[in-house]
């Protein structure tokens, strides 16, 4: 069942963002299919679609919380913008196109 996540993370730049960003590298995760980000007056947003909800979870556990961690060690980033972020998951068995 396919699988969304939104995050909004206040007080995020997109300098920030794109911090975080390098270190994910330029693959594209397994099971992702849709991925938009961009800023908001609070912050900045990430919404994604992923084909499972275990797709979402791997890639949190196996890469998004170690490019936080890298972008905060060599960078500054400080992750617990990120990890105070609200999420908003939608699950559904298809998507309206």
């Amino acid at each position: 069942m396919m699988y969304g996540v939104l995050q909004d993370m206040p007080g995020v730049t997109e300098a920030e963002y794109r911090l975080v960003e390098k270190h994910l590298g330029p693959d594209r995760p397994a099971g992702l299919l849709a991925h938009v980000s961009g800023p908001t007056d609070e912050g900045w947003r990430v919404i994604n679609v992923w084909q499972s909800e275990e797709a979402f979870r791997r890639f949190q556990s196996e890469r998004l919380v170690r490019a936080a961690g890298l972008a905060a060690q060599s960078e500054g980033f400080d992750p617990a913008k990120a990890a105070g972020f609200r999420a908003l998951t939608v699950a559904g068995d298809e998507l309206p196109f």
